[in-house]
């Protein structure tokens, strides 16, 4: 097979596809990060989002109560930020913060920003957002357009094509704290493969847009990035050499 040939699933676009001068791109990024003489910060330790909340254990509990409560109804359950805020417990600044800090926090666990400073990941986390996804329930389509990169912090997924004839072929399981999502940022947010959840899980994800000036401008960053590429793209074609022995 060309090594311009790209397979269909997420992870499977060979590097020299994305752009002829990658290899020099790549050595490029190492020589910088030998002569880059900051240290690497030390890993965070994320909380539950209540800990990081300007509110009593005791307020805690009431709005896991009535979280519940709206449970046993079959109503749409609120995240506990959302309902401390109704009950008046804290405003909508303090969750906001709390909840940046998580973020930051989570997203220093990611082998793609785990490089960053404290103040660089406050910044980052501001373009990421909180999504849950039910066991079972797939977002991300083969084929559709989704400029998102996403980021795994609470459960599994599973990353998989189909052949010719319809077939399932699984590609990899996907576990905190990791990327996924990440090819469509060669492709134009189209996707290459599809992606569920296993059991109830809980992500981050942000617009490939407001990662630019991550990817590709700093160093640290991009060498992480195409290091997770490069494992994943051995990954999928071991699978896909496999599924067709």
């Amino acid at each position: 097979m060309s090594p311009m040939t790209a397979i269909s699933n997420e992870y499977s676009l060979p590097l020299v596809a994305v752009s002829p001068n990658i290899s020099n791109y790549y050595q490029e990024l190492k020589e910088k990060i030998m002569n880059d003489e900051n240290i690497k910060p030390e890993k965070p330790n994320p909380r539950l989002l209540g800990e990081y909340l300007p509110c009593s254990r005791g307020s805690i509990r009431v709005a896991l109560q009535k979280k519940r409560e709206a449970k046993v109804k079959g109503k749409n359950l609120k995240r506990i930020g959302e309902l401390l805020v109704e009950l008046d417990t804290i405003t909508e600044e303090d969750l906001k913060n709390a909840l940046r800090q998580q973020r930051a926090d989570r997203l220093g666990l990611c082998p793609v920003f785990d490089s960053l400073n404290r103040t660089e990941l406050s910044g980052i986390s501001n373009h990421f957002v909180e999504t849950s996804i039910s066991a079972d329930q797939q977002f991300i389509f083969e084929g559709e357009h989704d400029p998102t990169l996403y980021i795994l912090v609470e459960g599994k997924l599973e990353v998989f094509t189909k052949d010719d004839k319809g077939n399932e072929i699984h590609i990899a399981f996907v576990n905190p704290v990791e990327p996924t999502g990440e090819m469509g940022y060669f492709q134009d947010g189209i996707r290459t493969a599809s992606v569920r959840a296993v059991v109830p899980s809980e992500l981050l994800c942000a617009a490939y847009k407001n990662l630019t000036h991550y990817f590709e401008h700093v160093p640290r960053v991009a060498h992480a990035f195409l290091d997770v590429i490069n494992r994943r793209q051995a990954e999928t074609n071991k699978r896909i050499k496999n599924a067709n022995d």
